[in-house]
């Protein structure tokens, strides 16, 4: 609390322009579609998985976790049950700066582990494409989401 005191903070904006986009597609799709599901943005990994307790030793569960807990996704599809349906990132121009690369590869690899679809979409994206592929990934029958 010390530290909170001294300083005066100022609301930041929670996505960029052509995140907002990708938000308003999400949001107009999983509507169309129906089933319950609900979009949220800037998710913590280590809120929506974890590891399995049998899959490791303890000490290598937590540090697999804290290889997570910190990373957000850009955005999470969850179905009516408050399952995740599918995880979205938006690849945008300076996804290859840094190590943004490996970041991105921790989530993926982390995401497909606990059988949740993952879907990148690039910084330039046909539209019509990409409401395909979220189409399809939310689809029961297509192992996408659930009801």
């Amino acid at each position: 609390m010390e530290f909170i005191s001294r300083v005066d903070f100022e609301p930041r904006r929670l996505l960029n322009k052509p995140e907002y986009g990708i938000l308003l597609i999400l949001e107009r799709l999983t509507r169309d579609i129906g089933g319950g599901h609900r979009v949220m943005a800037q998710t913590s990994l280590g809120e929506i998985i974890a590891p399995r307790n049998t899959s490791a030793s303890e000490e290598a569960r937590d540090l697999a976790f804290r290889s997570i807990n910190s990373k957000r996704l850009d955005f999470l599809v969850i179905d009516r049950s408050g399952m995740p349906a599918l995880a979205v990132e938006y690849q945008g121009h300076g996804h290859y700066q840094n190590r943004a690369f490996m970041r991105d590869a921790v989530k993926r690899e982390a995401v497909r582990k606990a059988g949740v679809p993952f879907l990148e979409i690039p910084a330039e994206y046909d539209v019509t494409v990409e409401e395909n592929r979220i189409r399809v990934a939310l689809r029961p029958d297509q192992g996408g989401g659930s009801a």
